[in-house]
């Protein structure tokens, strides 16, 4: 036998060796094998010109697994909300929460001569009164707005000279310069303010009446101070639609109604904390307290002496998990504009929002980092750039942070996502992955972007193997549409998941 120590260290050298040729060796089959098969599956959909990125990593190794065209810079669409929400977790904090509050202006006991100041000073709160979150708590906007309007009374004021909205946590550029001018009613362009309600969107309920009359037209919440025409009629179709007049809340009625909608149509409004304030105004006139105006801050005014009256405190998971899940591009462009005010102090902007972002990747991502080009943070801008391999490795970043998980152990990123076949973009997708995907979609002309997580069982029911993906469609022309992309996606993650799934043993 033996027993040379240097023979020995020689020995356990060369397996060593061995084994990290052999790791390296299977490392690349894997690559090559998944890789193929994803090559495959582009080839067999046809897609003619459109532009394809797509990187699969193990999250637990950091080995890729496929990459085509990784650091090809692509439109990510509403992709981007990785990123921007990536960031405000690492600029604002995981334990952050937007405040929203309304303020009595000292004195504090009774009436003022000319009556008291009423502030409401706005976070950006891109959640404040929405209504899914709203009715997730068992409320509405009639009953928050309820509580503000019991706490005034409750502080013995009759009469209100001035509901100030304090909004300069934000500028005043509500709608960025590259978002599509013709789609600016629509509720996925809302604008974005420091004080944000409803969405920022008026609820438009269309009724029918008498066939060839106006039909019965109801604004959610009701708010008598919007200007409205009825061109509507009642009639055998359903074509309702509404125009409102850019940088107006005037709004005028369309088309057709034929059938009660059981869901209301939303229509962007405009300038959300003056609607805030008018709001608040109309509640308190209704309550019996009087009210003169409702305006901004005049220049460079300051309020010292306060009296807290009621605050709205929105934790900061829930806004991300909003946004990444239902796609919510106004959470996304609340985000980036806070952590542009957090990084520099002044109001927040898109300007300032695309720097702190830039700070925040180079920070997680090194120089992999500087392959992200950042317009907004939702997505609807065309003038973002984002990497396949970038999205990867973000998301892994994510994955790996021990900040980022729960009290399990989890990775909780991972959960603001939508839920194949469960919740959010996805919850009529990929059905039989239902639990083991999670991810985010983007849909903006010619674009579409799946980028998340796959979990792979553990066949002996430990720690589950997480494979993130990136997959960047951009150039998506007739005769390829964009459901064709989709079904596409749909397939690679369904191969991800089947082929890295260990496979049961049978017989001994």
């Amino acid at each position: 036998m033996n027993s040379n120590p240097l023979n020995s260290c020689a020995s356990a050298r060369f397996a060593a060796a061995v084994a990290l040729c052999l790791a390296l060796l299977l490392g690349v089959a894997a690559q090559a094998s998944v890789e193929s098969e994803i090559r495959q599956l582009v080839r067999g959909a046809d897609l003619r010109s459109t532009k394809v990125a797509v990187v699969v990593m193990d999250a637990g190794t950091g080995q890729t697994l496929a990459s085509i065209n990784a650091d090809e810079p692509m439109i990510p669409a509403s992709n981007m909300k990785i990123v921007t929400s990536a960031a405000a977790l690492d600029m604002l904090g995981s334990d952050f929460a937007f405040d929203t509050a309304l303020e009595l202006v000292k004195p504090a006991a009774g009436d003022a001569v000319g009556g008291v100041t009423l502030l409401v000073r706005g976070d950006g709160d891109p959640a404040f009164a929405d209504p899914k979150i709203l009715k997730a708590h068992g409320t509405d906007f009639e009953k928050l707005i309820g509580q503000w309007v019991e706490a005034v009374k409750k502080a013995g004021v009759k009469h209100v000279a001035r509901v100030v909205v304090d909004d300069r946590v934000f500028d005043q550029q509500f709608v960025h310069p590259t978002w599509p001018r013709d789609q600016l009613n629509r509720w996925y362009c809302a604008q974005v303010a420091g004080i944000n309600v409803n969405d920022n969107c008026f609820d438009i309920v269309p009724a029918p009446t008498v066939n060839g009359r106006s039909p019965r037209v109801t604004i959610l919440p009701s708010a008598p101070f919007v200007t409205t025409r009825n061109r509507a009629v009642t009639a055998d179709a359903d074509t309702f639609w509404i125009s409102r007049r850019m940088g107006t809340n005037e709004l005028t009625f369309f088309g057709k109604v034929k059938h009660h909608r059981t869901e209301p149509i939303p229509v962007t409004m405009h300038d959300s904390p003056i609607v805030l304030g008018r709001w608040l105004a109309d509640r308190l006139v209704k309550a019996g307290v009087r009210v003169d105006r409702v305006a901004r801050p005049d220049d460079g005014e300051a309020f010292g002496d306060t009296r807290v009256l009621h605050q709205v405190r929105t934790q900061i998971w829930q806004v991300v998990s909003r946004c990444n899940k239902d796609s919510q591009n106004l959470f996304a462009e609340a985000m980036i504009k806070r952590v542009g005010h957090a990084l520099t102090g002044s109001s927040g902007s898109w300007l300032n929002g695309a720097a702190a972002v830039r700070t925040a990747m180079r920070k997680r991502l090194g120089t992999t980092g500087a392959d992200i080009r950042v317009a907004d943070g939702s997505g609807m801008s065309r003038e973002n750039q984002v990497t396949a391999k970038a999205l990867a490795r973000l998301l892994t970043s994510m994955h790996n942070d021990e900040n980022l998980r729960d009290a399990e152990g989890r990775p909780v990123f991972a959960f603001s996502l939508a839920s194949a076949g469960r919740e959010g973009t996805l919850r009529k997708r990929m059905r039989p992955l239902a639990g083991r995907v999670y991810a985010k979609t983007g849909y903006i002309n010619g674009v579409s972007c799946l980028s998340g997580y796959v979990f792979i069982p553990h066949p002996a029911g430990g720690k589950p193997r997480t494979i993130v993906f990136s997959l960047l469609f951009n150039d998506i022309r007739p005769p390829v549409y964009v459901h064709r992309v989709k079904a596409l996606q749909d397939a690679i993650v369904a191969m991800l998941s089947q082929k890295l799934t260990p496979r049961q043993r049978v017989g001994g």
